[in-house]
């Protein structure tokens, strides 16, 4: 049995593999970016209020996210440490010095009810290594 043959036209056809790709590599790059921005922010910390500050412009620098949960435990990328390996992150190294000391800076995330005691050992150690950007992290409070 032979089967019809129709004549078709070789009109317009699109190739849709470079579409293909690049929207692959954008479902790559967010799956990326989400990961990383939920590492910074694995630990539940109820953020403090404040009146006052300035909102955050974005610059070029080194930055390290800690994060100091209610029972007073330090966590960096999503991992508990102590403050001695804290330290020895915080420590410049060759780069850092040729560099700008002023591009580092440390954000602290910390649950509003955690005391100064448990704060003041990281912030020496931030003086410790040089580090004079420190940020910390609140929820701004709308003025009446």
């Amino acid at each position: 049995m032979r089967l019809p043959q129709r004549n078709r036209d070789s009109g317009l056809k699109f190739n849709l593999t470079p579409m293909i790709d690049v929207v692959f590599n954008l479902i790559i790059f967010f799956l990326a970016a989400s990961h990383i921005a939920r590492l910074q922010s694995q630990e539940e910390v109820n953020l403090p209020e404040a009146t006052q500050g300035e909102h955050e412009r974005e610059e070029r620098q080194r930055r390290l996210v800690i994060t100091v949960t209610r029972d007073e435990s330090l966590w960096l990328s999503g991992n508990r440490v102590t403050l001695p390996q804290l330290e020895q992150m915080l420590a410049p190294d060759e780069k850092d010095r040729a560099d700008q000391p002023a591009r580092r800076e440390v954000r602290i995330r910390t649950d509003r009810d955690v005391p100064y005691r448990a704060i003041e050992p990281l912030l020496l150690a931030c003086a410790k290594a040089g580090v004079t950007n420190i940020k910390f992290a609140v929820i701004q409070r709308k003025s009446s």
